[in-house]
C-alpha cells in the first residue's frame, strides 16, 4: 500500500502539469496542444540528484467536434524508474465558450489503475478545475484548488484510503525563459503549496506538505515542475516531447 501511495502522489503531482490550461480569457481553444488529433506529450521525472525516477505519456486517442463542442479523450500512462508501467487510464479534456475544462472523475481507469498490484481496489476522483488566465502578471494570485481521491475494496465496497490534495497560495512570480528537453520557452514562473491529507481504514495518517515551482507556457501547459520540502529540492519533472 505504501508503494502504491508513492506512485499515486507522483502521478497526482504530474497531473497538475496537465491541468494547467488556459482560462476563459482564451478564445481559440484549438491552439491548446492537447486538443489536436493524435497529440502526444511525454514528461520525465528525476530526484534531487538528477536520477531518473519515471516518465509519463499522454496520448490523444479521440477528438470530438460534434454539436459545436471540442472534446478530447486522452490516455495517460505512468512508468516507474525501471520503465515498467505503473498506472494508466483515460480522461477527457474539452473546450466550451473559450474555456478549457478537464473531467477529473475519469482521469484514471478504475479497472486498470495498478498493473499487477492492488488489483482489488477501485478508485474514484473529484477535483476543482485549475485555471490559468491568459493575462498573467507578476504578483498575481491564482485560484486555489482541491482534489479528492478515494480507494475502495472492490469486493465489499469498504473505503481503504482517502487522499485529499489541497493546492493553495498560487502566485505568479514573473516571466522566465526555461529550457527543457522539448525546447526553450518563455514561461510564467508560478509557486504554490500542496498539502496531502490521508486516511487509511478510517484512521488519519501523517500528511505531507510540499512547495511547488512550475513553469507554465500558454497553449502548452507546464514544461517544468519542481517540488521542495523545507526549502530543499526533492524532485522535478520536465516536458521531453510534444508530437
Amino acid at each position: 500500500m505504501l508503494m502504491y501511495c508513492k506512485v499515486l502522489v507522483s502521478w497526482l503531482c504530474c497531473l497538475l502539469l496537465l491541468v494547467a490550461v488556459p482560462s476563459q480569457a482564451q478564445t481559440d481553444c484549438s491552439d491548446y496542444q492537447l486538443l489536436r488529433e493524435n497529440a502526444v506529450y511525454e514528461l520525465l521525472s528525476y530526484n534531487h540528484k538528477d536520477k531518473p525516477t519515471g516518465r509519463m505519456t499522454y496520448n490523444v486517442t479521440d477528438l470530438d467536434r460534434s454539436g459545436g463542442k471540442l472534446e478530447a479523450t486522452i490516455h495517460s500512462q505512468v512508468y516507474d524508474e525501471k520503465d515498467k508501467l505503473a498506472t494508466e487510464g483515460d480522461f477527457k479534456i474539452g473546450c466550451e465558450n473559450g474555456s478549457i475544462w478537464m473531467d477529473m472523475n475519469s482521469m484514471m481507469n478504475r479497472q486498470g489503475a495498478m498493473q499487477g498490484q492492488e488489483n482489488n481496489l477501485e478508485m474514484s476522483m473529484d477535483g476543482d478545475k485549475m485555471l490559468y488566465p491568459s493575462n498573467m502578471q507578476a504578483g498575481q494570485k491564482l485560484e486555489d484548488g482541491t482534489m479528492t481521491m478515494e480507494m475502495k475494496d472492490s469486493g465489499n465496497g469498504q473505503s481503504m484510503m482517502t487522499m485529499v490534495m489541497k493546492v493553495t497560495d498560487r502566485t505568479v512570480e514573473g516571466k522566465e525563459s526555461i529550457t527543457v528537453p522539448a525546447g526553450t520557452y518563455d514561461s510564467y514562473k508560478i509557486r504554490y503549496n500542496t498539502q496531502m491529507e490521508n486516511r487509511a481504514m478510517g484512521m488519519k495518517m501523517p500528511g505531507m506538505r510540499i512547495e511547488t515551482v512550475e513553469y507554465y507556457v500558454p497553449k502548452i501547459g507546464m514544461v517544468r515542475s519542481e517540488t521542495y520540502r523545507n526549502g530543499k529540492l526533492q524532485s522535478y519533472t520536465v516536458l521531453s516531447k510534444i508530437e
